[in-house]
This record gives C-alpha cells, sequence and structure tokens, in this order.
C-alpha cells in the first residue's frame, strides 16, 4: 500500500502563526512592564538615597561649623593674624557660616532649569559677588543655587595643647606633641574663651613640638607675626578648614552637589581642592534662621543677602543660628514618562521649574541648628 505524505493545512499555519503572535505579544508586554516597574522603582530609590544623603552630609557639617578649636567663631571671641583679604571665602574664621544669595531665587522668586547645565556662571549671579578664589578654583557653577560656606576645626582631627604660657607678640609656641600639625597649615589657639587663626610655617620637633607662624607660609600667608592677646599653658590647638556646598556640573554632564575643601586645612594650587559629593542633585535653595532679639532662636529666616543688610554696610553672620536647606534630588533618565507640561517644584518658596524629560524629581529639606553659635 501507498503511505499518503501529509502536512499542516493553510488554515492550520495560521492558527499556528496567530498564537505564536499572541504569545510572543504577551512576552514582550510583560517584560516590557517589568523593565519599566524596575527603571521606576530604581529610580525613587535613586532619588531617596542621593537627597537624603546630600542633606545627611551638609548637615554634618553645619552642626560643627563655628567650632575652632573649642570656641566659637565670632567677631567678638575670635582674632586671625591671616592675611584674609587675599580670600574672605577661605580666610575669614570670624563667621562659622556665611553664604551667597542665586540672583532670581529666595522667597517668591522663581527660576527654569536647563536641560544641559552650562558651567561657569559668572560671580555677578551672586549676591554677594562670588569670591574669585571660587570661581578660579572650580568654575563648575551653575545659574540659580544658592551657594553656603562652613568653617570650623578639621573634623575628627586631634588637636594639640600648649605646654606653657603664650604672651602677647609671640610668634611660636610649644605644644606636648606635634600630633597633625604641620607646615603651611591653617591653625587656630584657644583657651575656650577667645582664639586666634593663624597659618603654620614650622613645626620644629615632635615631643615636644614648636608651632611657628612668624616665618615663610605660602597663601594666604600672616598678615601679623605676632599674636595679638596672651594664652595660658594648655590652650588647645586645631587646624581649620573652610567648606563651600554648592551646585555645579557633574562628571555625568548633569548638575551635582559639589564641594569645595581645604584639605586638612591645608592651601592647595588653586586654594580649594573641588569634588562631587552627590550626582543628579538639580538645585539647591537656603535661608539663614537670624536671632535679632537675643533669645538665641531664629526670630526670621531670610536669604543671604537679606542677612548681610541686618547691620547695614556690613558682612556679618555673627546672628545667624541656623539654616534651612532645600535641595532638588533627580533620578536617572527613563524612570518616568515625559510629562505633558514641565513640572514645577518649590524649594523654601522659590518655585523651580525642571525640564520635560523622563526623570523623576523630589525635594528634600531640612532645618539645621548651628549648635555652636547658640550658647
Amino acid at each position: 500500500m501507498r503511505r499518503l505524505n501529509r502536512g499542516f493545512s493553510m488554515i492550520e499555519l495560521m492558527v499556528a502563526v496567530v498564537l505564536g503572535l499572541l504569545v510572543t505579544g504577551a512576552i514582550i508586554s510583560v517584560f516590557a512592564g517589568s523593565r519599566s516597574a524596575y527603571q521606576s522603582t530604581s529610580g525613587v530609590a535613586a532619588l531617596a538615597d542621593s537627597g537624603r544623603f546630600a542633606l545627611d552630609t551638609m548637615e554634618e557639617s553645619s552642626r560643627g561649623a563655628g567650632y575652632v578649636a573649642c570656641n566659637h567663631a565670632t567677631p567678638v571671641t575670635s582674632a586671625s593674624v591671616l592675611n584674609e583679604i587675599s580670600s574672605p571665602l577661605a580666610y575669614d574664621f570670624r563667621y562659622g557660616v556665611g553664604g551667597y544669595e542665586a540672583a532670581g531665587t529666595g522667597p517668591g522668586g522663581a527660576v527654569g532649569l536647563p536641560a544641559i547645565p552650562v558651567a561657569g556662571a559668572g560671580a555677578g549671579n551672586w549676591t554677594p559677588n562670588l569670591d574669585a578664589t571660587f570661581t578660579g578654583a572650580t568654575n563648575q557653577q551653575v545659574l540659580a543655587s544658592d551657594v553656603l560656606v562652613l568653617r570650623s576645626n578639621v573634623p575628627r582631627v586631634t588637636p594639640a595643647y600648649t605646654t606653657a604660657d603664650v604672651g602677647v607678640g609671640a610668634g611660636s609656641f610649644q605644644v606636648a606633641n606635634a600630633g597633625a600639625l604641620q607646615a603651611g597649615q591653617l591653625a587656630v589657639i584657644s583657651d575656650c574663651t577667645k582664639s586666634v587663626a593663624f597659618q603654620i610655617s614650622n613645626v620644629a620637633g615632635g615631643t615636644p613640638a614648636t608651632v611657628h607662624f612668624d616665618g615663610a607660609t605660602g597663601a594666604p600667608g600672616n598678615a601679623s607675626i605676632s599674636l595679638p592677646m596672651a594664652f595660658s599653658a594648655g590652650a588647645v590647638v586645631s587646624p581649620l578648614t573652610t567648606t563651600v556646598y554648592y551646585i555645579g556640573v557633574g562628571a555625568d554632564g548633569d548638575s551635582a552637589l559639589r564641594r569645595l575643601d581645604l584639605l586638612n586645612g591645608l592651601v592647595g594650587a588653586t586654594v580649594f581642592t573641588d569634588q562631587e559629593v552627590v550626582p543628579d542633585v538639580e538645585n539647591m535653595q537656603i535661608l539663614y534662621g537670624v536671632d535679632t532679639n537675643n533669645t538665641q532662636m531664629a526670630s526670621a529666616y531670610v536669604t543671604a543677602d537679606q542677612v548681610l543688610t541686618i547691620n547695614p554696610g556690613v558682612i556679618d553672620f555673627s546672628n545667624v543660628v541656623s539654616v534651612k536647606i532645600a535641595v532638588l534630588s533627580a533620578s536617572a533618565t527613563g524612570a518616568a514618562p515625559i510629562p505633558a507640561a514641565a513640572p514645577t517644584f518649590t524649594l523654601l518658596g522659590t518655585t523651580v521649574t525642571a525640564p520635560r524629560d523622563t526623570r523623576l524629581r523630589k525635594v528634600f529639606e531640612a532645618t539645621i541648628t548651628l549648635r555652636n553659635t547658640v550658647r
């Protein structure tokens, strides 16, 4: 007998193809949904992490601002022999906190963020004008974000202690152990009621050691080589640093929270060392809590340029007892669909309009007491 060869009919083949397409479509749909959910979830997590980390980092620095050896940085109790005129931003240790207000921001102001940030915004876009040392050190600053300046001891460094009384006019003094002190470093000597900032020119010996500031130091140098006040044995000697937080262009070309530092109290070739702290932080607004009633509490929150006018014509942050910080953090692209209109956010009363893109965004805020100015 002859066998008949049989195959699929056209109808069967079409049914099989349709079923295959349906299954494939379902798999693609599930994959696309899973990928979208993963991107959204990852975006939310990254957004929360970056926003919290940005605030936590600035909060830690702010809480220590104004602590110089065992004294508080105020124009009344703090003196300096530093040549601070060369860069008040970096070297004016009379104030634990300072700042610059971005033009067009502040409560009631409104700004729009560009899709691609541009570095190198001019100094005149802030009040007061950005210090020339700042712009020369980085040139990464972008428009429409405030700048926060914090000055204090170098964190987590063991201080040294004088072994004998130090008289008025002294250009050196002896400490029990040199510890972390080194030539070129910015430092302070304090007896907890008063303090003097200076730059170390040389540290001779180890245990004990003699700290000199009456020799050549390099920038900024000392305007005077003698102490204007006396200190008793046991006075504290610690290195000093200035930290500046600002929004600039990050390594990936997007906006980022950046920081200028005098690392370990040492002045670099461009004064500050610049580093990225948190990527994708797009805007920062700051208000300063001023105590005008001598109650050790903020009676009003104002912008940096308004702090300057509390005492007309005088740059004086000594009555600032707290700061409010708000940052706008963004996720990576692809975390959300493109919105119908450009989204807006409110940062301490400032309306910030973000670009229409596929990023998620969220505002993070904190109020921080400056514990070294409340006493």
